[in-house]
């Protein structure tokens, strides 16, 4: 992987650059995986998988100068941030302060919407995506009894739909937001959010509650993140999954089947290859569609086979 001259990262809305470096400093110390550590990196941070790996470089490159003890190897504050950032903490030089986050008046509109639903008003939304996100958390956050929780609920479920039909609008006639974009960072706040907001949906007695929210986040990497192996595959396997448990197996082997035809492609382009990082990921999606078109229909010779070549490329990836 080669990169530009410019090394710095678009990050996710209340993450900062010092964050995201004590976190990597962090990682060894505490055992992380690889695959741990791309997972905090891609979700949390909202990092695109080449600026995953960039970051990984320049945290490590920022060491590796501070431990030169030369003044004259400080990284760039602008062009390499990341690596700034890691060079002064490595030294105990001080550096600023994160930001905070949400602003007043974000905190200020999101509690507006969340008190309006907990009165039972209609939901309303919001094209804020800084709104949105905190409308979200405070809703999975709260302990507001039953019913009252439930509206929060839709009302963050809504302000994260509205956002990202924002989100959509900016994006223009790209067919998906380009990775590390404004709009590319945003989808992932707003998948994540509104998977979180889902598995609340879960603990509702009406399974319906649960498949909106999936399609809801469905909605959001297939329109914003849809370039994505990775993210694509795994909001169609949790699709697919809730349908299943929900009593809809020939939905969810619906479901299944478009990953298979989608994914299946990638098996050719890691023929001779290994699979690394997102492609790891999406394989798994791909043996997981396998899977429950199996559980749903019954085993046959092409699922089989399909199958044990999917483990044969994995196995690759696991050895390296």
């Amino acid at each position: 992987m080669e990169w530009t001259d410019d090394l710095a990262v678009r990050l996710a809305r209340g993450t900062t650059a010092q964050a995201l470096v004590r976190f990597l400093r962090a990682a060894d110390g505490d055992g992380l995986s690889r695959r741990e550590v791309l997972a905090v990196l891609t979700e949390r941070f909202a990092l695109s998988f080449d600026d995953a790996r960039l970051a990984l470089d320049r945290v490590q490159g920022g060491v590796v100068r501070a431990s030169s003890g030369n003044p004259a190897n400080e990284p760039d504050p602008v062009k390499d941030p990341l690596a700034w950032m890691s060079y002064r903490l490595e030294l105990g030089l001080p550096v600023d302060q994160d930001p905070p986050w949400p602003s007043a008046d974000q905190r200020a509109a999101a509690e507006a919407l969340l008190e309006g639903a907990g009165r039972g008003e209609p939901t309303r939304g919001t094209e804020d995506v800084a709104v949105a996100l905190e409308v979200a958390r405070l809703a999975v956050a709260s302990q507001e009894p039953g019913r009252v929780r439930f509206h929060l609920l839709l009302e963050a479920a809504t302000a994260l739909s509205t956002a990202a039909e924002a989100c959509v609008r900016r994006r223009g006639e790209m067919p998906c937001a380009p990775e590390g974009s404004q709009e590319w960072v945003d989808g992932v706040a707003l998948a994540t959010a509104a998977r979180a907001v889902t598995a609340r949906f879960a603990a509702q007695p009406d399974p319906q509650l649960e498949q909106r929210g999936y399609m809801l986040v469905g909605s959001i990497v297939t329109r914003l993140l849809g370039q994505s192996y990775a993210f694509v595959g795994r909001a169609m396997i949790d699709s697919a999954r809730c349908l299943q448990r929900n009593g809809d197996p020939e939905r969810a082997a619906r479901h299944s089947d478009h990953v298979v035809a989608d994914f299946t492609v990638l098996l050719d382009r890691f023929e001779a290859d290994d699979p690394f990082d997102e492609y790891v990921i999406a394989l798994e999606s791909l043996l997981a569609a396998i899977e429950i078109l199996t559980e749903v229909r019954g085993p046959s010779a092409d699922l089989t086979a399909l199958a044990t070549r999917t483990r044969q490329t994995l196995a690759r990836a696991e050895t390296d």
